[in-house]
């Protein structure tokens, strides 16, 4: 059976080839197998004071409140006990007039996070393949230096500081915006980039894609073409006002620098951006050294 790495908000994992990420939202993804929804994963940050049963109940009533279906606690499956023995497992099976399913909650202590995965259906070997490949896979990243971030073609690797702020997945136009503190970070992939950039250049498009960043930050671009295809780069050549670096003193989503830089790529067929917003100076490597970490996965 085929696989691919999925990676979100803290988690990675891996699932069937022939699955897709069907929904999406911070701490959740949706799987469908080709035909229908087949399996829903939540992750929770537990705290320090775990209590499996505790929890369980509340999680329970939770869903109960918010679906009308009942959760049972129900034994692990016996092809399921290998792959998490690793973890602290409760195992439970739910009814409805219209479909069945069953899952687990489990409890990584080491970076106190409780994941909650069900299947939904029947299930068959298709499904418990599934169910062991994902859990033999399971990975958190709260408590490493880096997290990756793989979803659909979109592919990154960025220090775990920067956390999930906002996404936007529309036909054409993918978005996962990160930040702390001090800094913002958008990662965008826009296509298809040949019919984008058919009449105009990627410098053009650019412009008007990003006009009311270009305006918020004061940015001037720079723009190189080449066989392969072409950059811009948008950068400050002055540096912003004294009032918009007080204001950002005062609250940290004041972040007055800023930069962009947009690459395409005739093989990918696609426009790779970033938006870099900072409290302080940018780097003259920080934009490198992020394409470094940033690709597109074919």
């Amino acid at each position: 059976m085929g696989r691919k790495n999925i990676a979100w908000d803290g988690i990675s994992f891996d699932i069937p080839s022939e699955f897709e990420v069907s929904g999406i939202d911070k701490s959740f993804i949706q799987l469908d197998n080709g035909e229908h929804p087949c399996a829903e994963i939540r992750w929770y940050d537990s705290g320090k004071t775990y209590k499996e049963q505790n929890y369980f109940r509340q999680l329970a009533k939770k869903i109960e409140a918010a679906s009308g279906i009942k959760i049972e606690s129900s034994v692990l499956p016996s092809t399921w006990k290998k792959p998490l023995e690793r973890f602290h497992s409760t195992a439970f099976y739910w009814q409805s007039d219209l479909s069945t399913g069953r899952g687990v909650m489990f409890y990584c202590a080491k970076t106190s996070n409780v994941m909650l995965i069900q299947f939904i259906g029947k299930g068959g070997e298709q499904l418990d393949s599934a169910a062991t490949m994902l859990f033999e896979s399971i990975k958190f990243y709260n408590t490493e230096e880096y997290t990756p971030w793989r979803i659909y073609d979109m592919e990154a690797k960025l220090p775990i500081s920067y956390k999930l702020d906002t996404f936007e997945f529309k036909p054409g136009r993918f978005k996962i915006g990160l930040c702390n503190e001090n800094e913002s970070i958008s990662l965008y992939r826009i296509s298809p980039a040949d019919t984008i950039l058919k009449e105009r250049s990627l410098g053009e498009f650019s412009q008007e894609f990003f006009e009311d960043d270009i305006k918020r930050l004061n940015l001037s671009i720079a723009e190189l073409q080449f066989d392969t295809g072409s950059t811009c780069m948008f950068g400050q050549e002055k540096k912003p006002s004294a009032a918009k670096l007080t204001m950002s003193k005062l609250s940290s989503k004041r972040r007055p620098f800023g930069q962009i830089e947009a690459r395409y790529t005739k093989q990918a067929n696609r426009i790779q951006a970033v938006l870099i917003c900072s409290r302080a100076t940018i780097p003259e490597d920080r934009m490198q050294h992020i394409f470094e970490n940033y690709t597109i996965v074919r």
